[in-house]
């Protein structure tokens, strides 16, 4: 998969979601050196997700691996960071474990680190709006705040331009639940922020990796 294939612009959110306990089983299914194809076959033989059907079950443990891909570095990407390739794939292993066995917010916060890097929408979010809000002790951020941020994004990506207004009411929900599962909220409803206390390992693993912008959104220090 290239660089461009495990990118997605985030006009999916309307059916990915947060999706961690998925994650979390996916996440151990790779850890045990099971393969993509049968991680999705065992997903939806045995119903991991405990779903109430079969349709979305092979669809959502795509995206997971999707997720986990994006994660990953290729050699240029870590020359470009000025990274080891070794250290930054034990990076990614962590991050995996962390969904797996960690504790809820670690897993929570490794999640949130996936989609960021899977998602351009999450990414903005959280590095131009609530990372900078963070950084500026600016803990208010309503509704008119997030839909300014979504015209914003319309207007520097062409592809979104093109999105419904039914689909735009879908990823704002999806975009509020992320940010109260990940733990900047405490509801969806609130207009109210609250700073993120980055697990020590989350922010190694981010830092192995090179991902600075993301380490300086979520720590609330935008660079």
């Amino acid at each position: 998969m290239d660089n461009t294939e495990k990118i997605s612009l985030g006009g999916v959110l309307t059916r990915e979601q947060f999706l961690l306990p998925e994650m979390r089983i996916v996440a151990a299914l790779r850890l045990d050196g099971v393969s993509d194809d049968e991680i999705i076959a065992r997903v939806k033989h045995d119903n991991l997700f405990q779903y109430p059907t079969e349709r979305m079950l092979a669809d959502r443990a795509r995206v997971c691996l999707r997720r986990f891909d994006a994660v990953a570095l290729d050699e240029a990407q870590c020359a470009a960071r000025g990274i080891d390739k070794d250290t930054a794939d034990q990076a990614v292993t962590r991050i995996m474990d962390l969904i797996a066995n960690g504790m809820p917010d670690q897993a929570a916060q490794a999640n949130l680190f996936a989609m960021m890097c899977r998602y351009t929408m999450v990414r903005e979010l959280i590095q131009v709006e609530i990372g900078e809000r963070m950084a500026s002790f600016d803990y208010n951020f309503t509704d008119v705040d997030l839909n300014a941020f979504v015209t914003r994004f319309q207007v520097e990506h062409a592809e979104a331009v093109k999105w419904s207004d039914a689909t735009l009411g879908r990823i704002k929900s999806t975009l509020r639940q992320i940010l109260r599962s990940a733990g900047f909220k405490a509801s969806q409803r609130t207009d109210t922020l609250q700073p993120l206390l980055l697990d020590p390992d989350v922010e190694q693993a981010i830092r192995d990796l090179g991902d600075m912008d993301a380490l300086a959104a979520l720590t609330g220090q935008v660079m």
